[in-house]
């Protein structure tokens, strides 16, 4: 009887455990969750050998990576399967090299282990992994602003070595058999860093959040029924495909020109278009730029035209631009995303250029980037000094709103204001503490316009000067804590805390 119980205990712990990991991120992500899956898989996992545990900690991962990115990427199960199950896989990582050195769990200082190796595993995939940062630990967290303001300083990987200590810490205590004289140093040591954090993001919310004077954006998606959408590549392969484009394209950008008009009336002094919103072939490019550049001239405003350019003629026939035009008229901003989405669009886009253009104004230094480039925290380093950011971008419904939120984090880690103006999806402005200014939603606003009034004035944070360091941190710190616990004298590794 006492077997039976035993094993109906761990299995209800497993199913209890698979459960909280559903949710710990992707597009079911409630915020407390990876505090508490992390925290009972790595006890999980430690109840086993190291290739039991290393195996059990693949399968639970693989299982909550599909599921909880079930829809975000809308490809048949098999390709689905071969995209994301590696991404679980790598997670698995970290737990196999938790469990390489079990000998030293009972020491406070083996709590550096697991949470230095979380970050460093998870900031190498960001690196080499066609998704970048998509998956961060750290994203979860999005609605815990005053956590957030860490991101400032050290990053999305402090959040992420903070959630793995937590986990390390209560398996700690556990072995320490839950006793108060040999783990309060432990406790209050975590304590006092939660604390610091936390007091700091308070401090910056309430008294470093932006003064400035605002400025009206005005940022537009084109209206649904206007779309030209990609039927045999937007209907030129069809009889008089060509023809019937050019008509369409014109109304589209017509439109588009229009409505920019309108809110410049209104007031707004940048206006800008979602990503590739404007359709043109080549051969028309710079006759719809001589509209827009007209256009910001006359009504004294930056027109941000974002324009899918094609070229039948190129084997990569799209070009995905944002061109920036001044008051007077002028391009200030010619810019090519540079990041394509791996599949699809990455296969037909052309590349030029692959850094980060600004233009200084009245309003502050602009800068601009297309959509996916923001899912790379290395890439928007060069945003460093930018006040506004500009962001064009075009989502779908299972990516809504994950994406417009991880756009945030940048602008905390990088110090400005941001507009993210989105087809099918969630536009938004944000300040450079991640607060929330203005929203839309493409799929129940029908004026497809945000107007947000965004600070001109951005910051300069600690990790836009010192940048991974923390990262270089952990790394220094798994190298001292290994050597220092393969030196502990074997009678003091049953007491030293």
């Amino acid at each position: 009887m006492k077997t039976v119980n035993n094993t109906l205990g761990k299995l209800t712990f497993l199913v209890i455990l698979l459960l909280v990991l559903l949710i710990s991120n992707g597009g079911y992500t409630m915020f407390f969750a990876p505090w508490i899956s992390i925290t009972m898989l790595l006890y999980a996992v430690r109840q086993l050998s190291v290739i039991k545990g290393f195996l059990l900690a693949c399968v639970l991962l693989v299982i909550a990576t599909l599921f909880q990115n079930s829809e975000i990427l809308p490809f048949p199960f098999l390709m689905y399967a071969l995209i994301m199950a590696p991404y679980g896989l790598i997670a698995a990582i970290p737990y196999l090299i938790d469990l390489l050195f079990s000998k030293n769990r009972n020491t406070f200082l083996h709590t550096l282990i697991f949470p230095t190796a979380l970050v460093l595993i998870e900031y190498v995939s960001s690196l080499f992994l066609p998704y970048g940062s998509w998956g961060h630990i750290a994203y979860t967290q999005q609605s815990q602003n005053v956590l957030l303001q860490s991101v400032s300083v050290f990053g999305m990987g402090y959040i992420t070595f903070l959630i793995g200590w937590f986990a390390s810490i209560i398996n700690w205590i556990l072995i320490r058999e839950l006793q108060w004289v040999k783990v309060k140093k432990g406790i209050l040591i975590y304590s006092v860093t939660i604390g610091l954090t936390l007091g700091y993001g308070s401090y910056r919310l309430l008294f470093q959040k932006s003064n400035a004077e605002t400025i009206r954006i005005a940022s537009i998606s084109a209206i649904d029924n206007l779309r030209i959408y990609d039927n045999d590549f937007y209907g030129l392969n069809l009889e008089g495909g060509k023809e019937k484009f050019k008509k369409q394209a014109l109304d589209l950008n017509q439109n588009l020109l229009d409505r920019s008009l309108k809110e410049a009336k209104a007031g707004a002094k940048i206006v800008f278009w979602a990503e590739g919103n404007a359709l043109v072939l080549k051969e028309d490019e710079n006759k719809l730029y001589e509209s827009a550049s007209l256009m910001a001239k006359e009504n004294e405003i930056y027109l941000g035209a974002a324009v899918a350019v094609i070229d039948p003629t190129n084997d990569k026939p799209l070009e995905n631009k944002f061109v920036l035009f001044d008051p007077n008229g002028k391009k200030t901003i010619d810019y090519w995303k540079v990041i394509p989405v791996p599949g699809g669009e990455a296969a037909m886009s052309n590349i030029k250029g692959s850094t980060i253009q600004t233009s200084k104004t009245p309003y502050g230094i602009i800068g601009s980037v297309i959509c996916f480039d923001m899912d790379f925290p290395e890439y928007l380093k060069q945003a460093k000094g930018t006040d506004i950011m500009l962001v064009p971008s075009n989502d779908w419904k299972g990516i809504d709103p994950i994406h417009t939120n991880m756009a945030k984090f940048r602008a905390i880690e990088q110090g400005f204001n941001l507009v993210r103006q989105t087809s099918f999806g969630l536009s938004a402005g944000f300040n450079y503490t991640g607060k929330t200014l203005s929203e839309m939603d493409h799929f129940t606003d029908n004026s497809k316009i945000l107007i947000t009034q965004l600070p001109t004035k951005g910051t300069t944070t600690v990790y836009s000067l010192v940048g991974d360091i923390f990262i270089y941190y952990c790394l220094l710190m798994f190298i001292v804590v290994v050597i220092r616990l393969k030196k502990l004298p074997t009678a003091k590794r049953k007491e030293k805390s």
